[in-house]
């Protein structure tokens, strides 16, 4: 039986991936979605409002792998402890395709953030597959074997 979740989880869609295809079938499927352009202005740093969002507890959605390396989001990130889901392809994804793969992994990805401590970026692939790219330490410690 799935272990349930402490509350809802809020799915924040940066900019990049911000728009009414992808929000709508999320929406569809009972996700609770936020988008960039209902909460900030367009264009708006993701220093400003990473902190905003990972204060809120939800789950930034993005395709942009700079994250990771830019020096000001990068810290950014790490120092508001924010849950990153990169959704990642080797062909360009649609927003359907997208909303497929979260569709997809919910339940899973949802339980694999609970296991885990902020900050952390996992990417999802369009086939369910789920990588922790950085941070996320598991919570009480390492998995027994």
């Amino acid at each position: 039986m799935p272990r349930k979740l402490p509350e809802e989880s809020t799915y924040f869609l940066d900019e990049n991936v911000d728009g009414p295809v992808l929000a709508g079938a999320l929406r569809a499927e009972g996700f609770a979605v936020r988008q960039l352009r209902d909460c900030f202005e367009r264009g708006a740093e993701d220093e400003k409002w990473i902190p905003v969002v990972a204060a809120n507890r939800w789950i930034i959605v993005t395709r942009d792998i700079a994250i990771k390396r830019r020096a000001t989001e990068r810290e950014a990130w790490i120092a508001a402890h924010a849950v990153v889901v990169m959704l990642r392809s080797d062909k360009p994804l649609s927003a359907e395709d997208m909303a497929a793969a979260l569709i997809r992994v919910r339940e899973r990805l949802e339980n694999f953030i609970a296991k885990r401590i902020p900050p952390m970026i996992i990417y999802v692939r369009p086939d369910g597959d789920i990588e922790l790219k950085e941070g996320g330490v598991r919570r009480g410690g390492k998995k027994k074997l």
